[in-house]
C-alpha cells in the first residue's frame, strides 16, 4: 500500500489594501441600522403609551364658556371641562342633598346651566370659581365631577377685573391641566 501524501496549499491572502467588497459592505449596512431601527420602534411605541396613559385629559376637551355657547353642536356627547363662577341667584337644590342645579358665568355674559347629582363640596357658593367635568345634554353639562376653587388660595385675584379673574383662572386651570391632577368632587386646598 501506497501512502497518499497531501499537498497543502497555502491560503490566499488577500494583498495588504485590499478590504472586504462593495456587496459585502451593502450588507454590513443593513444588518447595522436594523438594531437601531427596532430601537427607535421601541421608544415611538412606548412615548405614545405614556404619552396616552398619563394625559388625564385624553378624550376630554376643555372649553371656555364663550366657545360652549357657539359650539355646543360640534361638542356633542363628548366629555368636557369648563371654568366659570357660580351664578348669583341660580343655585336650586336642597340643602344636604344630592341633586343641584346651578349656572356657570363668565365675565363676559355667557352662561350654561350645570346638574350635579353629588354632595356639594364644602366651600360650594355662589360667586366662587368652579370648574366642572361632564357633558353636555340638550344645553346643560351633566356635571360629574366639581371642584370649587378656595379663596384663600386665590386671593391675589380678588383685586381684579371679571375680565381680568377670568384670564387669571383660566391660567390657573391650564397649571392644574398641565400638572396631570385629577379633578376630585371635593375643594381644591
Amino acid at each position: 500500500m501506497e501512502a497518499e501524501t497531501t499537498t497543502l496549499q497555502p491560503a490566499v491572502v488577500p494583498p495588504v489594501g485590499v478590504g472586504p467588497t462593495a456587496d459585502s459592505l451593502k450588507l454590513r449596512k443593513k444588518a447595522s441600522w436594523a438594531p437601531v431601527l427596532i430601537v427607535a420602534l421601541v421608544i415611538a411605541i412606548g412615548l405614545a403609551v405614556v404619552g396616552t396613559s398619563t394625559s388625564g385629559g385624553a378624550g376630554m376637551y376643555n372649553y371656555t364658556l364663550a366657545q360652549l355657547a357657539t359650539q355646543q353642536s360640534e361638542i356633542g356627547q363628548r366629555e368636557i371641562k369648563v371654568a366659570g363662577k357660580v351664578a348669583k341667584g341660580s343655585v336650586r337644590g336642597e340643602p344636604g342633598g344630592k341633586d343641584f342645579r346651578f349656572d356657570l358665568e363668565d365675565g363676559q355674559g355667557h352662561r350654561v346651566a350645570v346638574a350635579y347629582t353629588r354632595l356639594l363640596p364644602d366651600p360650594f357658593e355662589e360667586g366662587r370659581e368652579a370648574i366642572v367635568q361632564g357633558r353636555l345634554d340638550n344645553g346643560v353639562i351633566m356635571a360629574s365631577n366639581l371642584t370649587v376653587k378656595c379663596p384663600s388660595r386665590y386671593a391675589d385675584a380678588q383685586n381684579m377685573s371679571e375680565a381680568d379673574q377670568q384670564k387669571y383662572y383660566q391660567k390657573e386651570y391650564q397649571k392644574h391641566k398641565a400638572a396631570n391632577t385629577p379633578i376630585k368632587a371635593e375643594a381644591a386646598p
